[in-house]
Parts: structure tokens; C-alpha cells; sequence
């Protein structure tokens, strides 16, 4: 199975006061069987997301999806499945966002 990867990086910039924050970032890496990147430009397409929020919810959910997948017989993801399954089918029937002429 081909697997993509990816060096994930999150920097805070600023606290839940406003105050700017600097040096404070967190990078891992994670593998996935799908193209993140492209996940996030067809969620752009096809959602009213303005492209900071398309890109939260593809990472997020690729990532997120990604450790059910390789915990899949951990307790704590047996109730999330039939859910998240059902979710992501419904993100993939969602038709282009037609521009307005």
C-alpha cells in the first residue's frame, strides 16, 4: 500500500488573551494512504469554507482518521467508527460550489 508522509507543524502565535507568543510550536510526523493536500482543495471546492477552516477539517480529520484506522480494535474507537464512516461519505457526495456568474 503506498503510504504518504508528512511533517505536521503547529505553532502558536498568539494565547486565548491576544498576547503574542513566539518559540512555542510542536512537529511530528504521520504517514497516510491518501493525498492530504488534495483532500483539502476538493473540501475548498466543495464546501463554503473560507480555506483556513477547509484545511483544519481535512488535516484534522485525515489525522484523526488515520490513528482510528491503526487502533481500530482500541476501545476507545469503537463508537466513533460507524459515525466518522458515515461522515466522510458525506464530505465525498458533496458536489462542486458552482461560482456565481
Amino acid at each position: 500500500m503506498s503510504r504518504y508522509r508528512y511533517r505536521i507543524t503547529v505553532e502558536k502565535l498568539a494565547d486565548a488573551k491576544g498576547e503574542a507568543v513566539r518559540g512555542q510550536s510542536l512537529t511530528f510526523y504521520a504517514v497516510n494512504h491518501d493525498d492530504i493536500l488534495e483532500i483539502v482543495e476538493k473540501l475548498e471546492s466543495r464546501l463554503p469554507f473560507d480555506a483556513g477552516t477547509a484545511a483544519s477539517l481535512g488535516v484534522g480529520l485525515k489525522l484523526f482518521s488515520g490513528v482510528t484506522l491503526t487502533y481500530r480494535n482500541h476501545p476507545i474507537f469503537t463508537d466513533i467508527h460507524p459515525a466518522l464512516s458515515e461522515f466522510i461519505q458525506q464530505l465525498k457526495r458533496q458536489p462542486e460550489i458552482q461560482p456565481a456568474s
